[in-house]
């Protein structure tokens, strides 16, 4: 009687249940932004990206927070004003309804977590996918956009990486991002249904191994 290899089957079965739900989330792209808009005012110039981004009145329990983020220009054909409070709704760049839609924000997220050089030719190579599509003049430039072309397509940022986050007041004002880390549980089940659904599954397929076979047959110990 094939005892113990039906038991590694049920096993088998019942892990790849609970591990499936697990790996299906880690490629989901959410991130619990504010509905209602936020205050922001840009601090130009800064030392490592193209200008800082100073968001405030947002409550608690986001995945954003009042204070300073990274920021990039998306919309180089508008301008935004230093000293001035801007009332602004958020929106993931992977959002269906992010009012300032591009087929390439997979690649602009690709970017900003590859980044090569200096501030001005991340930049650059931001603007060429969301802007004019014309290649960076620098070598660190070209690198990025060869490096996003190659491996961008597709791309979604995991936990600790950062993910491009638009920042929209109108459509006469020059369009923002910032970098927002993606958390931690952005990759776990709210509401675990698979892995208790895995649970079950081997509880069950266990009833039925104990009621067709004896589990002393297969658990006991042979004498040494």
């Amino acid at each position: 009687m094939r005892t113990k290899p039906n038991l590694i089957a049920v096993l088998i079965l019942s892990t790849i249940t609970l591990l499936a739900p697990s790996l299906a989330y880690a490629n989901v792209v959410s991130i619990n932004l504010p509905p209602d808009e936020v205050s922001m005012r840009i601090i130009h110039p800064a030392p490592n990206c193209y200008y800082y981004v100073v968001l405030s009145d947002i409550p608690s329990g986001y995945h954003v927070s009042n204070g300073q983020y990274l920021g990039w220009c998306v919309d180089e054909y508008h301008c935004i004003y230093t000293d001035v409070t801007y009332k602004a709704r958020i929106y993931s760049s992977y959002d269906p309804s992010n009012p300032h839609p591009d087929e390439d924000w997979d690649k602009v997220n690709y970017i900003i977590n590859h980044k090569q050089g200096l501030l001005g030719e991340v930049q650059a190579a931001i603007w060429r996918y969301v802007n004019s599509g014309i290649m960076p003049k620098t070598a660190a430039g070209q690198a990025m956009v060869n490096d996003a072309d190659a491996n961008g397509e597709g791309f979604v940022p995991g936990p600790g990486q950062v993910m491009a986050v638009v920042l929209w007041v109108n459509s006469s004002i020059q369009v923002a991002i910032v970098e927002v880390f993606v958390p931690l549980r952005n990759v776990v089940p709210e509401y675990p249904f698979g892995p208790f659904l895995g649970v079950v599954t081997f509880i069950i397929a266990l009833g039925l191994f104990k009621y067709r076979h004896p589990v002393l047959g297969v658990f006991k110990f042979r004498p040494s």
